[in-house]
């Protein structure tokens, strides 16, 4: 069973990542910002894809959550905080990981 652990992150300092689940090396099929891969991810099939978030921040890379989870999170959570702020990507939004890490 996969564990969620939230992290409060400033969306201006998240870069995102769309890999097939199964590709650990090679290139991604695109990297972009939160909305830029909202818009790749609804036109493409998402079932064998993954996306992963580097923090530009820590320049750490936070654990890839599926391409479906993740599009759950945007349209649930992200568009949402981001609608009532202006689209100010500098906004704190909660972040799903599989990996525990301190609340920033």
């Amino acid at each position: 069973m996969e564990t969620t652990y939230i992290l409060n992150k400033e969306l201006k300092s998240l870069q995102f990542s769309v890999w097939d689940k199964d590709s650990y090396r090679g290139h991604s099929h695109f990297v972009g910002d939160v909305v830029e891969t909202a818009k790749f991810l609804r036109e493409n099939e998402t079932d064998d894809m993954e996306v992963s978030a580097l923090d530009l921040e820590y320049m750490h890379s936070l654990e890839p959550i599926s391409a479906v989870k993740w599009l759950i999170w945007y349209y649930q959570t992200a568009l949402t905080i981001l609608e009532e702020n202006d689209f100010d990507e500098a906004v704190l939004v909660p972040y799903p990981s599989s990996s525990l890490e301190l609340v920033s």
